[in-house]
């Protein structure tokens, strides 16, 4: 059988396509993946820092590994790891994005400035005033470490600086191969407390830890003093204004059942106690005081104040309502 010149072009072309096709199969299944494993908004939320710059997890993307350390003043092992934190900073910052983020409870830009000086930070600093940045990575505790390779997928999480850190910061910095975390890691999986804040009733929050009074006695020793005031001028408020419908939302930073138990026997509360395991309602009304009261009917916010003193006079505002 004679096969024409026609043929043999329609054959040639035939062979050059069936080898790209197995080119690009061989670059599907071969080329290694250059996407995040956090979800888009994670990756795109802002990150505000001191310096008035705004950063994102994205803009390091394809550039460089991320570690973020959220950290507070007050906060007794943070401060014991500081030393760590800048010689972290000053070993792979050329080849790590270094970042502390602020918690912004009871903290604000003077305290997180002093503590810089003190122990001579370099490294960018960030400060989480709406609470957005906790939320969104799951902050159950300080200090709080999470770690992202290159391509920011995420591979470490922990709540101390040990040598598992340090071991995985020193891979990274080289972009040595690091099993990677499932996203959902850091994924809320908290059921929210259940209060219907539109049935038309008033309701008060009283919002507070139970760490509040003894963990910052030495620390910060007039906002531990307030903690114990205002719980016992609350549980009073509670039984001279029965018609509001009174709650106590625990932080749920360091906070178990037993530690819940422990504080309501501690104070004789009467009224329901929570632990706010999801974090919904201390995000929801943005709340960076520890104690503060906030007084809601139908959504909308009537009285918001973390000043428990004789001259704020709490009742008397309350009967206004």
């Amino acid at each position: 059988m004679k096969i024409s010149n026609k043929d043999n072009r329609k054959s040639s072309r035939f062979v050059k396509k069936l080898i790209t096709l197995k080119a690009l199969l061989l670059l599907t299944f071969y080329l290694p993946v250059h996407g995040s494993n956090l979800p888009e908004q994670l990756l795109k939320m802002p990150i505000k820092l001191t310096s008035g710059e705004t950063v994102s997890l994205a803009q390091y993307q394809g550039k460089k590994p991320v570690y973020l350390k959220f950290w507070a003043t007050w906060c007794q092992p943070c401060r014991q790891e500081m030393p760590h934190f800048e010689h972290i900073q000053q070993k792979y910052g050329d080849n790590v994005e270094v970042i502390g983020i602020n918690l912004g409870i009871n903290d604000d830009i003077n305290a997180i400035r002093s503590t810089q000086k003190e122990f001579s930070l370099t490294m960018p600093m960030a400060l989480d005033t709406n609470g957005d940045l906790a939320q969104a990575f799951r902050l159950l505790g300080t200090p709080y470490h999470l770690l992202f390779d290159k391509q920011i997928n995420l591979l470490y999480v922990s709540n101390a600086a040990d040598e598992v850190l340090d071991n995985k910061l020193a891979l990274v910095s080289k972009q040595k191969p690091i099993n990677l975390l499932e996203a959902g890691t850091i994924s809320e999986t908290a059921r929210d407390i259940s209060i219907d804040l539109n049935d038309g009733k008033v309701h008060a929050l009283f919002f507070t830890a139970t760490w509040c009074d003894w963990y910052l006695k030495d620390s910060r020793p007039n906002i531990s003093q307030n903690c114990v005031v205002a719980q016992t001028m609350i549980n009073q408020l509670a039984k001279q204004v029965p018609e509001i419908s009174w709650h106590g939302i625990l932080s749920r930073l360091w906070t178990g059942s037993k530690d819940k138990l422990a504080y309501q026997k501690k104070y004789e509360v009467q009224y329901p106690l929570s632990v706010d395991h999801s974090n919904r309602l201390f995000h929801q009304f943005t709340v960076k005081d520890l104690p503060t009261l906030i007084v809601v009917k139908n959504g909308k916010v009537l009285l918001k104040t973390s000043n428990f003193s004789r001259e704020n006079n709490i009742g008397k505002q309350l009967q206004t309502l």
